[in-house]
């Protein structure tokens, strides 16, 4: 391998002995990308430019005030600036960038397994732990109806994954419990879309698919199946229908197209 070949990987040591010199864990804040050693290092020197100005400068505010207020750290995942802001300083002074949302809750809040929780205690178990979630700055967002035990399986579930720190007033992750994947979802029977979109696995099974700890709260019949495929039809005619009269669009015009529209004019 020649020098000129050699060079990209001699950049790449010395940027990532810079950091380490620094005393800081780029992995922290900085998305690794192997297969392109050239987009890695051109990442890696943006981060160090920054860093090595910002402690020249010594804080955001004056480092705004010099390099200008749309100033922001190149550091992954990007969120906001302000976040991005928050997770930077987080991270120079070798404190934690992520949590789980459970590490963040009230220390006098105790989780409860739902499974021991009585049904005539359900509704105020859920509702103290979404308000314990809030106070952390975080939001759930579930479709109403779904019965309280399986939001607080779910919310439970949410709470124990690690999520990017936001700081306050900065805003928070939502969960919605949404994947995108209706026939997975416990969800679905109160969902809007899960009740719209007609899915292969429905097709096979001749009605709408549940998930099985949906059993206890709803079944489904040969005839959800057909209120699926009707609804499904609208909404491939309607799209058939959009694409045809804006097909000699530019792809600025369909990307103005918001989804709230699509909604008021299936209703």
């Amino acid at each position: 391998m020649s020098k000129q070949d050699l060079e990209p990987y001699r950049q790449n040591l010395q940027y990532k002995q810079a950091f380490e010199d620094l005393g800081v864990n780029l992995a922290e804040v900085f998305e690794f990308t192997p297969m392109d050693l050239d987009l890695e290092n051109q990442r890696l020197e943006n981060l160090l430019n920054f860093t090595l100005k910002y402690q020249q400068y010594g804080s955001q505010e004056l480092m705004e005030l010099e390099e200008g207020r749309f100033c922001f750290p190149p550091i992954f995942p990007g969120i906001s600036p302000e976040s991005d802001w928050y997770r930077f300083e987080l991270w120079l002074l070798n404190q934690p960038t992520r949590k789980t949302i459970v590490e963040q809750l009230p220390q006098t809040f105790k989780i409860k397994n739902p499974d021991e929780i009585p049904e005539a205690e359900i509704d105020q178990e859920l509702e103290k732990l979404l308000v314990a979630v809030d106070q952390a700055g975080y939001g759930i967002a579930l479709c109403e109806g779904t019965p309280a035990r399986l939001v607080y399986k779910a919310v439970l579930e949410w709470v124990g994954e690690e999520f990017e720190l936001t700081g306050s007033g900065s805003g928070g992750w939502v969960f919605d419990g949404c994947s995108g994947y209706c026939p997975a979802c416990m969800q679905r029977p109160w969902c809007s879309s899960g009740q719209e979109n007609c899915w292969k696995e429905d097709e096979e099974a001749g009605k709408m698919t549940l998930t099985d700890e949906l059993k206890p709260y709803v079944s489904a019949s040969p005839q959800s199946l057909a209120i699926l495929q009707e609804s499904q039809t609208e909404k491939d005619a309607y799209m058939a229908k959009f694409m045809e009269e804006h097909k000699n669009s530019g792809a600025d015009e369909i990307g103005d197209f918001e989804e709230d529209d699509w909604k008021v004019k299936l209703n």
